[in-house]
């Protein structure tokens, strides 16, 4: 086996030890959007019964709804949105402007990607995480709660907040590993052929 070779299954077997953690990060924001998918259901039932409620609470002279209702169905939205972050960012579902894009080659585009991930997703995911602790912690610490009237705790949706731009920072590393792998295979594919060509040529 020459050097090359060597190189080449040496590459490979790091790659797909990447890979491998790429795929674990996957499968964590996949979890998560379970619960997310559930909260979009649960969120349609309250703002149904919300409205219902308002209604024929009404004409019956009862109250029906109420301030706890409705702070709940703001808040499974935030575990839609905050839970669901990762999961949008891994089925590409995020907002993208593509007229540039659509002229590059596939290895131009993962190499943008690349970049774009590392300098500007991934710092923006770590700031906000780390800027929305100390709020956090101190929420906990004062037992926050809704200034309305019968309204749920604060505290404990706030801590989605972390836990959301912790896992938009992971799915950005997943995304970061695979570019690179992306590019890395097709550097891997190049220099597999050129040697190839060498080789011929001496042949």
């Amino acid at each position: 086996m020459n050097s090359l070779s060597q190189a080449l299954l040496i590459n490979s077997k790091n790659m797909k030890y990447w890979i491998a953690i790429s795929h674990r990060l996957n499968n964590i924001n996949k979890s998560f959007a379970i619960l997310a998918r559930w909260a979009v259901l649960l969120m349609l039932i309250l703002g149904l019964w919300n409205v219902i409620g308002r209604y024929l609470g009404v004409a019956i002279g009862q109250n029906l709804s109420s301030n706890r209702l409705i702070e709940a169905q703001w808040y499974l939205f935030d575990v839609i949105f905050l839970l669901g972050l990762g999961w949008t960012l891994q089925c590409k579902g995020h907002v993208r402007v593509d007229v540039l894009q659509s002229n590059w080659s596939s290895r131009r585009k993962a190499k943008i990607e690349l970049l774009g991930t590392i300098f500007l997703l991934l710092p923006f995911a770590i700031g906000v995480m780390a800027i929305s602790i100390e709020p956090t912690l101190l929420s906990w610490l004062i037992g926050e709660a809704s200034p309305d009237p019968h309204g749920l705790p604060r505290y404990w949706i706030k801590s989605l907040i972390p836990i959301g731009f912790l896992l938009l920072a992971l799915q950005g590393i997943s995304e970061a590993i695979q570019k690179a792998s992306e590019l890395k295979g097709s550097l891997l594919s190049q220099e597999s052929q050129d040697s190839n060509y060498k080789e011929n040529r001496l042949d």
